[in-house]
């Protein structure tokens, strides 16, 4: 089955909107064992999104369409498509009392601008949005199937697992079972993980590369008769991408690092406090954004001074001084104050140059340090050099830190 996508807006030709619906829906088709074969974005402009519509129907089986059913004059998808299946909008009962009952729940009634949504196409099926108030539809011209939906990621994600996943699944019996996996890599460029699993390809296997900075993302797809099949490929297969790249893989089932960062310090009853400098917070904000955090982690620190270093962390004023804030004395004695200060079982600190400015031919920007003090690992620290702009040195600056953490589990550092 070939499918396209056609994601429509001003806003993602603008460039003000990342287009997430498009790389969003590739991914759970692919996972499904589809194809996606083209991809269009338009703006909101009818004769252009006419066009994509027609494009689409002669060189797709099934298209699906994201955007431009809201209320607003610029929501021109759902009178494009009429005009374009030679319909006339008609008003559908299913759909407006779905919206009066959304917007009665939200404590709104139906205004006129919203009773515009409820027209569709005629000979289309209303596909009801039980996530928001615009509805959606499907329609069949010429033995192509298209599905309108909204562009709101949230809907459109629901939306195309209520319908249009399981519809494509009735409609394509004849393709393979599909098993897929997602392989989650940190401390490798992509180039070098190709490098390491070059000559790995076998038959029924797809691998699929995705940079996701600091990260590197593989999936994995196997194809097969059955579903047994399919699963014994993947099942080989993964073990021989793990063998090859040892313990830069921190996931095979979608977790973060944060979250594998959680259930190792909760499956071994440890506690865990953070002392940050050029992160800012940032360590201790993605470990908290995992639920249930609080089981291990007790405390964070922000020492963005040396003052501070010194005067809630108890760095000794002469190492700041002999050594300066970026250095391994400097975030050993952090991590060793914020554990004696929080009572965790493990204290990590980081202390660098996040830059634009601030560089020196001794410690240039990038230059990171790393400590950790735990009963297992003692005190230790690490330098890295980093590169990227402040945002990607911070970002990757706390990648490593959690990094450090799962090293006392898996490696019993």
């Amino acid at each position: 089955m070939r499918i396209e996508i056609i994601t429509t807006g001003d806003e993602l030709m603008s460039g003000l909107t990342q287009d997430s619906n498009f790389s969003w829906a590739g991914d759970a088709l692919t996972s499904l064992g589809f194809a996606t074969e083209f991809h269009t974005t338009v703006g909101d402009e009818r004769d252009n999104i006419s066009t994509a519509l027609a494009t689409a129907s002669q060189r797709a089986d099934a298209v699906i369409v994201s955007g431009g059913l809201g209320p607003t004059p610029d929501d021109l998808t759902s009178e494009v498509a009429a005009a374009f299946f030679g319909a006339a909008l008609e008003l559908d009962g299913e759909a407006l009392r779905s919206m009066e009952e959304r917007l009665s729940q939200r404590g709104r009634t139906l205004t006129e601008m919203n009773r515009k949504q409820a027209y569709l196409p005629r000979g289309s099926s209303v596909l009801i949005n039980h996530w928001g108030t615009a509805p959606g539809f499907s329609i069949e011209k010429g033995g192509v199937v298209f599905y309108f939906l909204p562009g709101v990621p949230k809907e459109f994600r629901a939306m195309m697992g209520e319908y249009v996943l399981p519809e494509l699944e009735q409609r394509d019996t004849g393709r393979k079972k599909v098993r897929s996996m997602l392989v989650k890599t940190f401390g490798l460029p992509e180039s070098e993980v190709a490098v390491r699993l070059e000559g790995l390809e076998r038959e029924g296997i797809r691998l699929g590369y995705r940079a996701h900075f600091p990260e590197v993302h593989l999936r994995v797809t196997a194809y097969g008769d059955t579903g047994e099949e399919a699963g014994k490929l993947i099942e080989g297969f993964s073990s021989d991408v793990r063998s090859r790249l040892g313990g830069y893989v921190f996931s095979t089932g979608g977790e973060t690092m944060e979250e594998v960062a959680g259930i190792l310090l909760r499956r071994h009853g440890m506690t865990l406090a953070t002392a940050e400098s050029c992160t800012g917070g940032l360590i201790a904000h993605r470990i908290t954004n995992v639920p249930g955090s609080s089981d291990y982690f007790l405390e964070g620190v922000v020492s963005y001074s040396n003052e501070s270093k010194e005067k809630i962390l108890g760095v000794p004023k002469d190492i700041l001084i002999e050594h300066g804030a970026v250095s391994a004395p400097v975030v050993k004695a952090m991590a060793s104050g914020v554990r004696r200060l929080s009572g965790a079982d493990i204290g990590v600190a980081v202390s660098g140059i996040a830059g634009p400015g601030g560089g020196t031919p001794e410690k240039p920007v990038g230059t990171v340090f790393i400590g950790m003090d735990s009963d297992k690992g003692g005190v230790r620290s690490e330098k890295f050099l980093f590169h990227g702009t402040r945002e990607e040195i911070k970002l990757v600056t706390s990648s490593r830190a959690l990094g450090f953490i799962m090293q006392i589990f898996l490696n019993n550092v």
